[in-house]
């Protein structure tokens, strides 16, 4: 890359800034902290789920909270991140284990897009055939 290619140093600061947003974002969600989510995500975001269709901020806490909230082990591998400007990806393995003996791991693909420090839309692609193995139907749009 040359220094013709390479973003400016503001630019570089803006997307370091909105990765670890995210970053935090994503470990609140492995907690279900409703109280630092709702600080995070605009109140008027959009997350879209590939087979599921768009949701607001209240209903991804709420299926949060009724999917994930009794885990006992709740843990979100990051393997990689790429931040460009204000949007953030992230690739990342989730491990959630529940009391009753369900396993739930899955793969997923983050697309955030951050706007003057709040999550305003996610894009999230994981393997929704996993996901209703151990929870059932989760829409389809």
């Amino acid at each position: 890359m040359t220094l013709a290619t390479q973003p400016a140093a503001p630019d570089r600061d803006v997307a370091e800034r909105n990765r670890a947003l995210v970053l935090r974002l994503m470990r609140a969600m492995d907690k279900c902290d409703a109280e630092t989510i709702r600080e995070i995500i605009a109140p008027d975001a959009t997350w879209w789920v590939l087979g599921v269709g768009t949701l607001d901020r209240e209903t991804v806490i709420g299926q949060l909270q009724a999917l994930l909230g009794d885990a006992r082990v709740a843990e979100t591998a990051i393997l990689g991140t790429t931040a460009e400007g204000e949007r953030v990806a992230v690739e990342s393995k989730g491990n959630f284990e529940f009391a009753d003996g369900r396993v739930y791991r899955n793969n997923y693909h983050h697309l955030y897009t951050v706007r003057d420090g709040r999550v305003i839309g996610v894009r999230e692609y994981l393997d929704l055939q996993i996901t209703e193995a151990v929870f059932g139907a989760m829409g389809n749009s």
